[in-house]
């Protein structure tokens, strides 16, 4: 049956996507349904009356497009004292029901007609396939230049076909602030936009990783790389070496960076030793980090980190560029134990209610016994909570 068009469904409907255009991450976007947003809420003072508000409430949901959150009940708390507010889960189907035209698709459409007669203008900073680059950006809108004058976004992308052309090598995020006013990230994962504007293989490179590594107190070659996600726990480990990963080399993974693939070569990683506490940093040392690095030396590779979604997604990402890499044992198993025993806490009370399921990781242990675990309970711990004095 299809959604009626109230107006108060379409009020709020409207709200929602203007809220979801302006924050730029539509999937995340929530309209509280508070007083002034949604008045007819609070001023029945009739039961009836609120009630079929809420059942218009519940045929919009009923569509996917939306999802109505609301805290925890509490006792003799009404629907209005528990939060509510709508999450946005499909912008285009919620739009076209609503009728309602998205500001930056108009703004979109007037630049890629003021690009076409740009540029068939004379003496115009032509790219080699003008119609290409016109394709490209309406299937890969700039966002960040929207909010820019017409002729100052084009004067942009001028700059950037001339950067191009010179043949000058910079750092992505250089070349990006230079022609973007200042704004570094736009030309991220803008590979195609790069090669369309006429840019030469490896004229802009991404920064190198920088790969934090501690060497194990021992004066003999690591037995195992332990790539560890959170700062904090890395830290701790290795200052307190434990038998379990006495002899292991510890890296800080920095969440999905730990998984780019050019981590594996030289021009795009850079390895840091951290200061060892109890040995000096040698030549052979380091010599041995970077031969496992990048001369792909065998050394088991061990993953540890939140036991979360994101933390089995890091380790099916890890496991492309280091095929043999597994969940750790010893950590994970302290986390499922805690996890087991009541510990650790619903997604939505650390704002991970977003995170997917990966399903499978290729780990064995993780797919046999972590994702279930998760499943099962339905809740998540931080890598934090492992205590590494406990483990020793």
């Amino acid at each position: 049956m299809p959604l009626p068009a109230h107006p108060f469904l379409q009020r709020l409907a409207k709200a929602l996507l203007q809220r979801a255009e302006r924050s730029g991450s539509p999937a995340r976007v929530r309209l509280p349904l508070d007083r002034r947003c949604a008045p007819e809420l609070y001023a029945q003072t009739d039961a009836e009356q609120l009630q079929r508000w809420l059942m218009l409430l519940d045929d919009l949901c009923a569509t996917g497009w939306v999802a109505l959150l609301l805290n925890p009940p509490r006792d003799f708390a009404a629907f209005t004292e528990r939060n509510p507010r709508l999450e946005l889960r499909d912008f285009d189907a919620l739009a076209a029901w609503a009728g309602y035209r998205p500001q930056a698709l108009r703004w979109q459409r007037q630049w890629l007609e003021h690009l076409a007669a740009h540029w068939a203008a004379p003496g115009s900073l032509v790219p080699c396939e003008p119609q290409a680059v016109l394709d490209y950006l309406a299937r890969s809108p700039l966002a960040c230049v929207e909010d820019l004058p017409l002729a100052e976004a084009t004067r942009s992308l001028d700059a950037l076909r001339a950067l191009c052309l010179s043949g000058r090598t910079l750092p992505l995020r250089e070349a990006s602030a230079q022609v973007f006013q200042g704004r570094s990230k736009v030309l991220d994962s803008r590979e195609e936009l790069l090669r369309l504007m006429g840019a030469a293989p490896g004229q802009f490179q991404e920064a190198p990783i920088q790969l934090l590594v501690a060497l194990p107190d021992v004066d003999r070659p690591f037995g195992e790389v332990l790539f560890i996600e959170n700062l904090v726990t890395f830290e701790r480990m290795a200052e307190r070496r434990a038998p379990a990963w006495a002899a292991s080399l510890l890296v800080y993974a920095a969440g999905f960076k730990g998984s780019a693939r050019r981590l594996r070569s030289r021009a795009g990683c850079r390895p840091y030793v951290r200061t060892p506490t109890a040995a000096t940093a040698t030549t052979a040392g380091v010599q041995q980090v970077e031969e496992w690095l990048f001369a792909d030396a065998a050394r088991p590779v061990r993953f540890f980190g939140d036991l979360d979604y994101a933390g089995m997604q890091i380790l099916a990402s890890l496991r492309d560029v280091f095929p043999h890499a597994q969940a750790w044992a010893q950590g994970y198993g302290a986390l499922a134990g805690l996890l087991e025993r009541g510990g650790g806490h619903l997604p939505a009370h650390a704002g991970k209610e977003l995170q997917t399921d990966p399903g499978q990781t290729g780990c064995c242990h993780a797919d046999a016994y972590l994702l279930p675990l998760m499943r099962r309970h339905g809740r998540f711990i931080d890598q934090e909570a492992f205590d590494p004095d406990a483990a020793a």
